[in-house]
């Protein structure tokens, strides 16, 4: 599955856009891009392993909030998106 790497991440995937893991939930994958891309880690989990509340992660254009969280399966073809909050006023 691709996992897609907004523009704002790049920097700690050498500029790729996407990565492709094999996983059968969203932690997984998860797990899967912080250990090949280990300087994602602190964008993405905070210091108890938890997905940090700034980033949404959307399978298939539904939030994963809204699905089974982090837990939520996963098949080959999925698509994972994740959106950093952006401030601003």
């Amino acid at each position: 599955m691709k996992v897609i790497i907004p523009t704002a991440l790049r920097k700690h995937t050498d500029g790729q856009n996407h990565l492709s893991v094999t996983a059968t939930t969203v932690d997984d994958a998860l797990k899967q891009v912080v250990t090949a891309h280990p300087e994602l880690r602190s964008s993405l989990f905070d210091d108890r392993d938890q997905l940090v509340s700034f980033i949404n992660v959307f399978v298939n254009d539904r939030n994963i909030r809204d699905l089974e969280n982090e837990a939520t399966p996963l098949t080959e073809s999925d698509e994972i998106l994740l959106v950093p909050a952006i401030a601003g006023g």
